[in-house]
């Protein structure tokens, strides 16, 4: 008997997409969030002014 020559198998693989990975994405506080923050700030003793103590709650919630 003889044997039938036998081509070897291709596994057949999909091309897949290259994964993309992003940095995160900084946190935007809503005005809830700041208001309270600041609030918090103004009950420290030499807190400042109303527009300081916000922004200065902008920033400490934006970088957390």
């Amino acid at each position: 008997m003889t044997e039938k020559a036998t081509k070897p198998t291709r596994r057949r693989t999909r091309a897949t997409k290259p994964k993309v990975v992003t940095a995160p994405q900084p946190h935007e506080p809503s005005h809830a969030e700041i208001s309270e923050r600041a609030y918090f700030i103004a009950l420290e003793p030499g807190s400042g002014d109303e527009l300081g103590n916000w922004l200065r709650a902008e920033r400490e919630l934006a970088a957390a």
